[in-house]
């Protein structure tokens, strides 16, 4: 008697379709990869930070002498600025915002922000008054010597 003769390996329909589905897989990952390096490399244009109030700010400056009568302590777009008090003036630092800087002397100048309170605003007076940080939360008001 002859054995019978042994079954041949079934076929797999789904192979093809298997191997389609893992290289999609891989060159999908690829490209997901891909575009994670090109978003990395592009980080610095894509996020950047600017702050507008005065926190942070470490280039104080320094009161000069109230008996002598100083010329302008700082300029901005040009027109000097003239002290406006002896004293520095408490504010809180966010509640400034930034209008320019003195490059020259190395200096930041801001004004009052729309959140200041009515009580802030007062101690600045009326018209435009400008501001130079001599400390955290201490400002030295200054005005325009033009008129």
């Amino acid at each position: 008697m002859s054995e019978p003769a042994p079954e041949s390996p079934s076929t797999v329909y789904a192979q093809p379709w298997a191997v389609r589905l893992g290289f999609a897989v891989i060159v999908a990952f690829t490209v997901i990869v891909g575009l994670a390096f090109m978003d990395q490399s592009k980080r610095a244009e894509l996020e950047s930070v600017s702050e507008t109030t005065s926190v942070g700010d470490t280039a104080f400056f320094v009161l000069p002498d109230p008996a002598k009568a100083p010329g302008p302590v700082a300029a901005l777009d040009g027109q000097p600025l003239l002290l406006a008090t002896a004293q520095p003036i408490d504010l809180r630092d966010t509640r400034t915002r930034r209008v320019g800087r003195d490059v020259e002397r190395g200096l930041t100048i801001y004004e009052l922000s729309d959140s200041a309170s009515p009580a802030e605003k007062a101690k600045l007076g009326s018209g435009r008054t400008l501001l130079l940080k001599t400390a955290v939360n201490q400002y030295a008001a200054v005005r325009s010597a033009a008129k």
